[in-house]
């Protein structure tokens, strides 16, 4: 599928998990639902990106990771000096009470790693892409 590179991110979803075979389902889920997406296998590697200045319209963020967990890469991104930021979805297998904390942080959104392709698709869809 072709890739829709554009300026203003878009269309592109940017998939943060430290399982890689995760990340790659999600990438071709994506890809064949018509996003452009690009992987990162932590919080920092996702944090370099968007200093870099990539832009994209959603970051699908995992909670529960070695290094720097989900919510903490959402207090350093919200600290980045470039933006628009993206819309961070938590699709994640944590626990309810983990993922509500973080819904606390701020306007995100949540997705339980078990959701369906079209439940994806429809969140994506709902959040303007």
């Amino acid at each position: 599928m072709a890739r829709l590179d554009t300026d203003d991110g878009s269309r592109r979803v940017l998939v943060v998990d430290d399982d890689a075979d995760w990340r790659e389902f999600l990438r071709l889920s994506l890809e064949e639902l018509g996003y452009d997406t690009m992987e990162a296998a932590d919080g920092q590697e996702a944090l370099d990106s968007l200093r870099r200045g990539e832009r994209f319209e959603v970051m699908l963020l995992d909670l529960n990771m070695p290094g720097m967990s989900g919510l903490e890469v959402v207090e350093k991104l919200e600290r980045l000096p470039r933006g628009p930021h993206p819309r961070v979805v938590f699709l994640t297998s944590a626990a309810a009470q983990d993922v509500g904390m973080a819904l606390l942080a701020g306007p995100h959104y949540y997705l339980p790693k078990g959701a369906s392709r079209d439940q994806l698709s429809l969140l994506l869809q709902s959040l303007g892409g």
